[in-house]
């Protein structure tokens, strides 16, 4: 029983040491972290700069990624208006253009230049048109007559003695040059030649006949758009 109360005695002794010795282990870390930096301390203070560095940069970086982004958004805003702005000049007719196509001639086998005045001239300006709107049907890109470009603004009038376009006087042959698929303009001309001439009154008489032929280049000159007097942009638009 005695042994028992010593041993228990010994028990308390040793954990109440260990827990001195504990106290003072705490106090010393204590004092040391009142005196000065701890090693982590020294890492951190050390690497405050950098880490204030990489913040600045990261926060230029997006400002840089911020300005690219409109520029990217600029550039292919211009890209498509530039596209739009050159199919605009292309389908009003304000640029010269070049390719592919079909030549066709319009003549009179009967036609003699000195009896314009005797009422011989047979070619008038229906005659033309006919043609023209049967290229622009079969998917012309582009018309030329006798050097003159047609256009949505174009005015092809008879004068008696020829067939004014765009208001220059233009005599027999005509010569029409038509930028597209030379198998589909043929065809149009064709059905010109065979249900639309045929009808007309002098055609037989006089020998209206229409050659084509297809080219591998055209190069058709630029139209002029009218001067605007009073005609503005409605309001909205």
């Amino acid at each position: 029983m005695a042994q028992k109360k010593n041993w228990g005695a010994l028990v308390a002794l040793f954990t109440l040491l260990v827990g001195v010795l504990l106290m003072f282990q705490l106090k010393a870390r204590d004092r040391i972290t009142e005196n000065g930096p701890t090693p982590s301390d020294n890492v951190v203070s050390a690497l405050a700069p950098y880490v204030a560095e990489t913040d600045q940069l990261q926060a230029e970086n997006s400002k840089l990624q911020a300005e690219l982004s409109q520029y990217e958004q600029g550039v292919e805003a211009a890209r498509v208006a530039a596209q739009r702005l050159q199919r605009t000049r292309l389908w009003s007719g304000v640029t010269p253009v070049e390719g592919a196509g079909l030549k066709a001639t319009l003549y009179a086998k009967g036609y003699v230049a000195e009896n314009m005045q005797s009422g011989l001239y047979v070619l008038y300006e229906l005659d033309l048109l006919d043609l023209v709107n049967a290229l622009w049907n079969s998917s012309a890109e582009a018309i030329a007559v006798n050097g003159q470009r047609i256009t949505a603004a174009t005015s092809i009038l008879f004068t008696g003695s020829g067939i004014e376009i765009n208001g220059s006087p233009k005599y027999p042959p005509y010569i029409i040059e038509a930028v597209g698929d030379s198998d589909k303009l043929s065809k149009g001309i064709d059905f010109v030649n065979r249900f639309v001439i045929p009808q007309e009154t002098n055609a037989s008489q006089f020998g209206i006949t229409v050659e084509e032929e297809p080219v591998s280049e055209l190069q058709l000159p630029a139209g002029s758009l009218p001067k605007y007097k009073y005609a503005v942009p409605a309001k909205g638009q």
